[in-house]
């Protein structure tokens, strides 16, 4: 850990952080990648100076990738979706000085396995980019279009969601003949797994998307579908709400943070034991952890379609109120508040620059 001086909070002076984050994705990190870079751009922005020379160093990263650097105050900020992290996992949380989670549920989880004080800082959306837009149910013949975004896995809950597709059509036939379901994936490897369960008014898109095309893609989408089995915090979901988006999602670990009946439509769930795999460099998957998540109800999460559908100006009061509550918590420039208050706090200094 660095050597520190007194507290420094005169006017005009700023903080300065090493930043080690560099996330690179192997195809499933939306979330690191996203929070290192947004979390940066709005540390920067409240005029945090980013040095190597600087004795407290921010690392966004899966433990297993965590490289404490030497006499320095090393920071951890990590997340899990699950009720038990991987062995491997629990040696390097020792290492750092400070871990911080997105959640509630990621301090419960964390706390077990180490000594180290872990603490909370949600993740941001960029709300200026995922504005709020007014929508309205769609004159035919526009379909109604329910959204569902990740990568196609099953902690994502695309086999959620195909499940629930033809109860949808089975049980409220009128409600589906008005809807489509789009699938928007971007591993094209994994592309079959879901078109095994194409039909009509299915659609799959593993085209790669911009952040602006996945906007126009959520700005033309009617309701949103997040089947999740667990999520450090659930940015995809978040982002959606922020355009005002009705989402129907599970209510369970991070989104549990910031979105409740109020302003969507939770799941009911159970919970399981998961197997979960590991992505090799050479793109197989290899068996890696087993750990307990939840697993939504594919007949509930039906019926909550044909609720958003059936009353849709209560769904948009909801999306509403759920943009609100983004804006008002969930923004970059939040979580860099809060990220400066804990460094504040656990470290005993402001570190600054003249």
């Amino acid at each position: 850990m660095g050597v520190f001086g007194p507290p420094c909070r005169f006017e005009g002076l700023e903080m300065k952080l090493h930043w080690t984050a560099n996330w690179q994705t192997k195809g499933n990190g939306y979330g690191y990648s996203t929070h290192q870079r947004m979390l940066r751009a709005a540390l920067e922005a409240r005029g945090v100076v980013m040095s190597e020379d600087a004795d407290i160093a921010v690392h966004i990263v899966v433990p297993t990738g965590f490289e404490p650097c030497f006499a320095k105050y090393n920071i951890l900020y990590t997340m899990y979706e699950g009720e038990t992290i991987p062995e491997d996992w629990i040696p390097p949380l020792q290492l750092a000085d400070l871990i911080v989670v997105p959640c509630d549920h990621n301090v419960h989880v964390f706390q077990k396995y180490t000594d180290r004080p872990v603490v909370r800082c949600w993740e941001g959306v960029d709300v200026e980019r995922f504005a709020f837009y007014q929508r309205e149910f769609p004159r035919a013949p526009e379909p109604f279009r329910f959204l569902w975004v990740g990568a196609s896995n099953p902690r994502k809950g695309y086999e959620h969601v195909a499940i629930a597709w033809p109860l949808f059509e089975q049980k409220y036939p009128a409600e589906w003949r008005r809807s489509c379901l789009v699938m928007k994936t971007t591993q094209q490897t994994k592309a079959e797994r879901l078109i095994k369960y194409d039909k009509h008014h299915l659609f799959v898109d593993t085209r790669d998307y911009s952040t602006q095309n996945l906007v126009n893609l959520y700005y033309i989408s009617h309701a949103f579908l997040f089947p999740t089995m667990g999520e450090g915090f659930g940015l995809t979901l978040a982002e959606a709400m922020a355009t005002g988006m009705p989402c129907i999602y599970t209510d369970w670990s991070g989104p549990r943070d910031f979105v409740s009946e109020r302003e969507g439509y939770p799941l009911r769930y159970k919970m399981r034991t998961v197997e979960t795999v590991r992505l090799e460099d050479d793109g197989t998957r290899t068996p890696y952890h087993t750990t307990t998540s939840v697993s939504a109800d594919y007949e509930h999460l039906a019926r909550r379609m044909a609720q958003v559908f059936s009353d849709y100006d209560e769904a948009l009061r909801r999306g509403r109120r759920a943009a609100d509550r983004i804006r008002r918590d969930i923004t970059w420039d939040k979580s860099a508040a809060s990220f400066m208050e804990i460094i504040e706090k656990y470290t005993g200094v402001k570190e600054c620059v003249a």
